[in-house]
């Protein structure tokens, strides 16, 4: 019997909606936001106009003029000013929502949970893994409960960053080792494009980058070491993997994806 594992983690959401919401999260978003169809999710990094990382978002499209935006807890003030300042006249509302993020594990997941309002993709899609935004009182149950630190264990495992810890605010896109997700190269004008297209163009590369290690011997602050010299600092730790920021120089640890 197929055991499925739920749990609310800790994310906060911002609701965006109004007859403007697709243009205006399009163009103030990194990532494709106008091809969103209803009932699907994407990453996106939420830049300044300097480029630099103001947030790691997942974007959920519940209706054709009513989204969410949720991320790591503790950074949804901050994401509403940001977005906030570029409004003007637009046909959009942002405000920070109650509404929850229910995670849920296990295997065949996806197909467990079913489709309805609120899916969205973790990490980089697997079967296995499903979440679903919404008003608490209107999530699915399904499985067993258990704690929310399990599944942050699972998002180290999947060699996802989380903001705050291994990403952090100020960072510059190619730091994150999300832009293949999270970043679209072929989109109009957005917020730090300048920046994350001459890093494209050019091949410039972060000075430090976040990368995946094997667990084993490694706790959260431990040193990273190559040739008895510290190129690193560990950030996260799941059953299996670690999460680091190291020198991009070093050749220690792997790309996340």
């Amino acid at each position: 019997m197929t055991t499925i594992v739920w749990a609310d983690v800790a994310r906060d959401v911002v609701i965006v909606q109004g007859d403007d919401a697709q243009t205006f999260l399009h163009s103030q978003l990194a990532n494709d936001i106008a091809s969103l169809a209803v009932g699907a999710s994407i990453h996106s990094l939420l830049l300044e106009p300097t480029g630099h990382v103001s947030a790691l978002v997942r974007v959920v499209r519940h209706e054709d003029t009513v989204f969410t935006l949720d991320l790591d807890a503790g950074f949804a003030d901050e994401v509403v000013v940001r977005l906030q300042r570029f409004v003007l006249r637009a046909k959009v509302t942002l405000r920070r929502s109650d509404w929850v993020v229910r995670a849920f594990r296990g295997t065949d997941a996806v197909r467990e949970v079913g489709v309805g309002p609120g899916r969205a993709i973790p990490y980089w899609g697997s079967e296995d893994e499903i979440d679903v935004v919404g008003d608490v009182s209107q999530l699915p149950t399904l499985g067993e409960g258990t704690e929310s630190e399990r599944i942050d264990y699972s998002r180290a495992d999947a060699r996802w960053p989380k903001l705050g810890v291994d990403v952090l605010v100020g960072d510059i896109p190619g730091t994150t080792g999300v832009l293949s997700v999270a970043v679209s190269f072929t989109k109009g004008c957005y917020p730090g494009q300048e920046l994350v297209e001459r890093m494209d163009s050019r091949g410039t590369m972060a000075p430090v980058v976040v990368r995946a290690l094997p667990r084993e011997g490694l706790g959260v602050g431990a040193r990273v070491m190559e040739n008895d010299q510290s190129v690193g600092t560990v950030t996260s730790i799941g059953a299996h993997v670690a999460l680091a920021r190291i020198a991009r120089t070093s050749t220690v640890g792997e790309p996340l994806v």
